[in-house]
């Protein structure tokens, strides 16, 4: 697919978007425009690529525009629903503004969605003032900030004022953001991810399982416990691995399989041979299909101390019937019940805790599965991806039920 990027010299959109429905014939106006920093394979980036492909299944019309690269969620978007590129340069970019808001303007959008805080300001600025203004909505995706970032709460909170909607991933999350007398608390509501159960689901092959485990060079014996998410010092991953080397010395035969990628990986592996435990850590990179790594692990577990609101992992490890230990952050006590489907850990006692958790499951595997067991019953009761689109279709006035485009 060749890219094309959008400026304000250009011509029409009929130039400059990816996915080129106006070759059809007019244009319908758009049910909702999500407006996402970019591409790139992350848990906000794929909930609002699924959250698209899914409305526009059930008969919504819908397009994306995002400001930068990376562009590599673009291929998993439906053929139908076209694509911008904004072409973002430099911190805040006015010619982006005016491109986005005669994108809006040609394109009539009913519901105009800004996917985390940043894209708001492009948002609000592409909309205000308009005379057929859309319905500006904000999904928010951070909870808490990294040390020395905690002025970009003070910044955005006025910021999020003037949006018409905000929607947040967990109570913990809308409470952090506003107080129960603000007005805007009146425009707000907590929609929580959900997990495709259909995608998501165990998996029995035990041949197809140890096949797996030894092409990672893990021990059959083994108890695998395992992680998913950006290699970044807010992931909490460090204290992970001196779990792991801990509960070892106290002598459970346990590996660590940590999947994705990014700054912290060399960091990361200079850790796991600080501590002697190498040999026990295997580092799987980004991967675009979790479930075969899902799938081989035996305790999920997700030690993050800062950003976290609602974790799409998380919840894709419940759903294929993982006990998860989660540190206490976001809407960690709304995801699980402490000792039903795993257990929630305060962050100043992941470094204590975190070792004796991963010792009594290395130990119990008939723990390991009641914990599993009820972490799929909830991650289908409560936490279904169609319930999360059914929430969505109705703040956006789109079908819930369509002609299955």
């Amino acid at each position: 697919m060749k890219e094309r990027r959008m400026t304000p010299a250009s011509a029409t959109l009929r130039h400059v978007i990816l996915r080129p429905l106006l070759e059809q014939g007019a244009a319908c106006p758009l049910d909702v425009m999500f407006v996402l920093n970019s591409l790139s394979v992350g848990g906000s980036e794929s909930k609002v690529v699924r959250l698209a492909n899914r409305l526009r299944e059930r008969g919504a019309e819908i397009g994306l525009a995002y400001l930068n690269g990376p562009h590599v969620l673009l291929r998993q978007i439906r053929p139908d629903i076209p694509v911008w590129h904004l072409d973002r340069r430099g911190k805040y970019s006015l010619s982006t503004l005016v491109a986005l808001r005669h994108l809006v303007r040609e394109q009539r959008p009913r519901n105009v969605v800004a996917v985390s805080l940043y894209p708001t300001l492009y948002v609000l600025g592409a909309t205000r003032g308009m005379r057929r203004r859309p319905r500006a909505i904000g999904l928010i995706n951070t909870t808490t900030f990294n040390p020395g970032q905690e002025w970009r709460g003070r910044v955005y909170r006025p910021v999020l004022r003037w949006l018409d909607w905000t929607v947040y991933g967990s109570e913990v999350q809308r409470r952090a953001w506003l107080s129960e007398s603000a007005p805007a608390q009146r425009r707000s509501c907590v929609i929580y991810n959900g997990v495709d159960v259909r995608h998501f689901r165990a998996m029995h092959d035990a041949v197809a399982l140890r096949e797996q485990r030894r092409r990672l060079g893990i021990a059959e014996r083994a108890v695998l416990v395992g992680t998913v998410g950006r290699l970044a010092p807010e992931k909490g991953q460090s204290a992970l691995i001196d779990a792991l080397a801990r509960a070892r010395a106290a002598g459970a035969d346990v590996h660590l399989l940590i999947v994705g990628d990014g700054p912290m990986r060399a960091r990361l592996e200079q850790h796991a041979a600080r501590r002697g435990v190498s040999a026990q850590v295997t580092f799987a990179g980004a991967v675009l299909d979790v479930r075969p790594l899902l799938a081989i692990m035996e305790v999920f577990v997700l030690p993050s101390r800062y950003v976290e609101t609602f974790s799409n992992a998380a919840l894709e490890a419940m759903a294929m019937g993982k006990p998860l230990i989660l540190s206490e952050i976001g809407g960690a006590r709304e995801m699980i019940d402490d000792g039903v489907e795993g257990y929630v850990v305060p962050i100043e006692d992941i470094e204590r805790r975190l070792p004796e958790l991963l010792l009594r499951l290395a130990q119990d595997r008939r723990l390991r599965e009641r914990l599993g067991r009820a972490a799929t019953r909830r991650a289908r009761s409560a936490f279904s991806l169609e319930a999360m689109i059914d929430r969505y279709s109705e703040l956006f006035g789109c079908p819930l039920y369509g002609r299955g485009a």
